[in-house]
């Protein structure tokens, strides 16, 4: 591995302003409440800059942190050393990620996490619950087969009305590409033929 990833405290990571993130079709108020769903949000990549550590991609996640009050982050360094930044005791700097974590963590096949669905409007009562029980019945046959014995298929979800938003929490089969792909045409049906999907994780869904 070439590059070094650390964590750092939000609050001390400034934006460079002169660059800003592309929109790659996100809503931000949407992200915002998917990344409220877990801690580790995706890496930023910093600089050192006027002896600041300063984001140079990535700002949307580093508002995120900063917002939601998350205590660190992690980043990717551009331009200089996690041993360089202690030795210059640079505030907001906290550890170096092990790259054995991060190996791990590639090579997961299965995650446990959130899938978070805004709606362009409410549903009513009867559509909700369909939507529900759809979702409960596509995992219930298609997770089985894939996960074995590997884990118990807990399905967790809820249905915030002012969002309009669901949120499903399952075991994901991340690197079964076949999977992902039926995953994709289920959650397109519900988007057609049940309630029209406005995003997905926080980004844009087009069905």
């Amino acid at each position: 591995m070439n590059f070094q990833v650390v964590e750092l405290a939000p609050s001390e990571v400034a934006h460079d302003r002169s660059i800003l993130d592309n929109d790659d079709g996100f809503v931000y108020e949407h992200l915002k409440r998917y990344c409220s769903k877990f801690s580790s949000l995706p890496a930023l990549t910093v600089i050192l800059a006027e002896g600041k550590l300063t984001a140079v991609r990535g700002h949307r996640y580093l508002s995120i942190a900063q917002e939601l009050g998350y205590d660190r982050i992690r980043a990717v360094l551009q331009g200089t050393t996690f041993d360089e930044l202690r030795k210059l005791a640079i505030p907001g700097l906290l550890s170096l990620v092990p790259e054995n974590l991060l190996a791990s963590e590639q090579e997961a096949e299965v995650v446990v996490g959130w899938h978070v669905f805004f709606f362009a409007t409410a549903p009513k009562a009867d559509i909700v619950n369909e939507i529900d029980a759809r979702f409960r019945g596509f995992l219930n046959q298609s997770l089985p087969a894939i996960l074995g014995d590997k884990m118990e298929i807990a399905i967790e979800s809820c249905f915030d009305l002012l969002g309009p938003c669901f949120e499903i929490r399952f075991p994901t089969p991340v690197t079964n590409q076949a999977w992902a792909d039926l995953y994709r045409a289920f959650i397109t049906s519900i988007s057609n033929s049940i309630w029209p999907i406005k995003t997905y994780q926080g980004r844009r869904f087009a069905s």
